[in-house]
């Protein structure tokens, strides 16, 4: 239960961080910082897409992540980043 509550609300906040950075951020052709903002400056400068270049830049750490922290965390890293990739689809 507090599994599925969790990951409710950071679904939640993904989707309100990608509508945030979407409706607002790139039409403003403003930038976020740490691995967003390295997409949103990609997004700018090649058109690559927001939520698949966060994706592939936080694959290094997943892996660390993995041997780390453990499966509990890899997993919800895993969910929460997904939840976000997600949200740039529908906004």
């Amino acid at each position: 239960m507090k599994f599925l509550k969790e990951t409710l609300i950071t679904v939640a906040g993904c989707a309100f961080m990608a509508a945030g950075i979407t409706l607002f951020l790139l039409p403003n052709q403003l930038s976020s910082g740490g691995f967003n903002g390295i997409a949103t400056i990609l997004y700018y400068l090649f058109g690559a897409k927001i939520g698949t270049t966060t994706l592939i830049l936080n694959i290094p750490l997943f892996i660390i992540a993995y041997i780390k922290m453990g499966k509990g965390f890899f997993v919800r890293a895993i969910v929460r980043n997904s939840s976000f990739f997600t949200s740039f689809k529908c906004f």
